[in-house]
């Protein structure tokens, strides 16, 4: 699911809707709120059970923004997962704030995608 860079609809309620161009190499997303965001694959790994993107376009007054995902299994019933970015903020003072927003939001999300996972486990 985590893995699935079409996937965020299904358990970060934030995104309405996801639809992939390029290859399947960029998400065109649309929010709940009505706000779209484009983003660019540029790695991804079954392998090491990771993937790194950028934003081309979206809401958020910061550039150079990338962020990754990636999963660590503790065990067969454990799994970590880490999503983090950095950013350069378009207004240095407000680096704070965004910050504070990013981690808001990823907090949210792993903790939307940890009840989902858990129920479709039972």
């Amino acid at each position: 699911m985590v893995g699935d860079f079409d996937g965020l609809p299904r358990w970060l309620e934030l995104i309405r809707s996801s639809r992939l161009s390029d290859g399947g190499r960029v998400r065109h997303l649309e929010a709940v709120n009505g706000l779209s965001i484009v983003e660019r694959l540029l790695d991804h790994s079954d392998q090491n059970l990771q993937y790194l993107y950028t934003i081309l376009e979206g809401p958020d007054p910061v550039a150079d923004y990338t962020a990754s995902m990636s999963l660590r299994r503790i065990d067969a019933h454990r799994t970590t997962v880490t999503w983090a970015s950095r950013f350069e903020p378009n207004d240095p003072n407000e680096a704070e704030s965004l910050t504070a927003h990013y981690r808001s939001l990823y907090l949210a999300g792993l903790t939307r995608l940890k009840a989902v996972l858990e129920a479709s486990s039972r």
